[in-house]
């Protein structure tokens, strides 16, 4: 048995030994507005990457998975986003294209993205601000 599944253009074949179900609700839709927004990339380009013991997920892509979360859950806990992108992990890796580890969104590596967007320089966060403005007006 096989699923044909198409993100953004590209089909992909999926060999499965079983029946996998996972409600996607309006994961892709969301996940699909913020990588038009370019979230990730700006986030990545204005702040250091993470700690070298940090493998995984860039501060990016974590950033949005955490918007993704809190929009579709209206919850800003850093404690259920791990059991939250477990339960949905499928379709946030389908919708992103990401390989998402296990623990790549865990609260202490978004309470270090949140840290380091916090202790930024204030020209940083005003930076981040200005572009994700720019590409929000040009987006819609």
């Amino acid at each position: 048995m096989y699923a044909v599944i198409e993100v953004q253009g590209i089909e992909s074949q999926i060999f499965l030994k079983g029946t996998i179900s996972e409600r996607a609700d309006d994961l892709p839709l969301i996940i699909h507005w913020l990588k038009q927004m370019e979230i990730a990339s700006i986030i990545d380009q204005e702040l250091p990457p993470p700690h070298g013991n940090r493998k995984g997920l860039s501060y990016g892509q974590l950033s949005v998975l955490f918007l993704s979360y809190v929009v579709t859950q209206s919850d800003h806990r850093l404690c259920a986003v791990e059991t939250w992108v477990e339960k949905h992990r499928l379709t946030l890796e389908m919708a992103t294209g990401w390989n998402i580890g296990v623990k790549d969104a865990t609260d202490d590596r978004l309470a270090d993205l949140l840290s380091v967007i916090g202790s930024s320089q204030i020209q940083a966060r005003d930076d981040i601000a200005l572009r994700l403005g720019q590409n929000t007006i040009t987006s819609l």
